[in-house]
C-alpha cells in the first residue's frame, strides 16, 4: 500500500509506521516543522513537513496515497484544554477529510474514549453503546467522539473511512510519556493511591498498530472498531498489582473512595490531574469481540507488555 500517516512522531504512531514500513507498504509521514522525526527517516519512512491549519500542504501530502491514517490526537482530561483539544481532535480531523482523494481509504485513528465507559464492572462497552451522559462531561471524549460523527457523515457521503478505537495504549517507545504514565508513576513510587471504584481497558501499542493496518484491509466502511485486549480489562487495584508482579516492584497502594479522591485532587492535583482522577472512578472497560471475529484482531499476554513498558520506562 502507499500510505499516509498524521500523527506519525506520536506513541501510537511510530509503532504503526514501523508496522507499515515492515509490510513492506510505502510510508509518508505528515510531519509538524521542528517535530524530530530522526526516527522515522531511520525507518525509511518518507517525512514531509507541513501544518494541519495548511490546508494545501495536507492535501499535497496525501496526494496519490491509497490508505490515509489518521492518528493525530491530544489527550487530556482537563476542560480548561477543551479549546486546544477541539482543535487537535475535530477541527484536524475536518482538514484531514477534506484532503483524503476520492478512492482512498481513511483509517481515523480515535479511541475508547469515544465509546464512553460501560457504567459497570460486569459489563463490556461495544461499539453499538449508545454514548452516555456521563462521558459528557470528559472534554477528551467529547471531542473524539464529534471527531467520529465528521468520519461517519464523511462514509455516509461516499468516503471509504473506517474508525478505531484503541484503549489505554501501553508497551515501549512513549516518548511524550502520555500514556504509560501510571506504570511510570508507581514504578517511582509517587503513585500511591487508586480510586476503589473504576477501571481501565489496556492494550499493547504494537498489538492496536496491528489492530490499525488490519482495519486498513478488512474493516468495513462506516464502522467503528475497539482494540483492546480482554486481559487488559482491570479495575484499578487489579491493574496495579499487575503491574507488581510483572515487576517485582511491590507498593502499597492506597485505595480511595471516589469523593475522597476527586477532592483530594483539587487540592493537590498531582501525581493526578482533577479531570484524570475524575475519569478514574468511572469503568472505561471494552469489548473486542468485533474486530476479533471481523478483523482476527489478538493480542499478546499483558505481563509482557507491562515489562515491557517498565524496562522503557527504567
Amino acid at each position: 500500500m502507499n500510505v499516509l500517516v498524521t500523527g506519525a512522531t506520536g506513541f501510537l504512531g511510530r509503532h504503526l509506521c514501523a508496522a507499515l514500513v515492515e509490510r513492506g507498504d510505502s510510508v509518508r509521514a505528515f510531519v509538524r516543522p521542528g517535530t524530530d522525526a530522526r526516527a522515522l527517516e531511520e525507518l525509511g519512512v518518507e517525512v514531509v513537513r507541513g501544518s494541519l491549519v495548511d490546508a494545501g500542504s495536507l492535501r499535497a501530502a496525501a496526494a496519490g496515497r491509497e490508505v490515509v491514517f489518521n492518528a493525530v490526537g491530544l489527550v487530556s482530561y482537563e476542560w480548561r484544554e477543551q479549546d486546544r483539544l477541539r482543535e487537535a481532535n475535530v477541527e484536524s480531523v475536518r482538514r484531514v477529510l477534506a484532503a483524503v482523494e476520492r478512492g482512498a481509504r481513511l483509517v481515523h485513528v480515535s479511541s475508547g474514549a469515544a465509546v464512553g465507559p460501560s457504567g459497570s464492572p460486569d459489563r463490556l462497552a461495544d461499539e453499538a453503546q449508545p454514548f452516555p451522559e456521563v462521558a459528557r462531561r470528559n472534554p477528551y471524549s467529547v471531542t473524539k467522539r464529534e471527531a467520529e460523527e465528521l468520519v461517519f457523515a464523511g462514509a455516509a457521503g461516499g468516503l471509504d473511512a473506517v474508525v478505531g478505537n484503541p484503549a489505554i495504549v501501553l508497551g515501549p517507545g512513549d516518548v511524550y510519556g502520555s500514556s504509560t504514565w501510571p506504570v511510570r508513576r508507581y514504578l517511582q513510587g509517587t503513585l500511591r493511591f487508586h480510586t476503589r471504584a473504576g477501571g481501565a481497558s489496556f492494550v499493547d501499542v504494537r498489538d492496536a498498530a496491528a489492530g490499525l493496518v488490519a482495519l486498513a484491509e478488512g474493516g468495513r466502511t462506516g464502522e467503528r472498531y475497539i482494540l483492546t485486549s480482554r486481559e487488559g480489562n482491570l479495575p484499578w487495584n487489579v491493574f496495579f498489582r499487575r503491574v507488581g508482579e510483572a515487576t517485582g516492584v511491590r507498593r502499597v497502594m492506597l485505595p480511595l473512595p471516589p469523593p475522597v479522591l476527586r477532592a483530594a485532587v483539587r487540592v493537590v492535583p498531582w501525581p493526578v490531574k482533577p479531570g484524570e482522577a475524575r475519569t478514574a472512578t468511572e469503568w472505561w472497560i471494552f469489548d473486542p469481540a468485533k474486530a476479533e471475529r471481523e478483523l482476527g484482531f489478538t493480542t499478546r499476554p499483558l505481563a509482557e507488555t507491562i515489562r515491557d513498558t517498565a524496562a522503557d520506562v527504567r
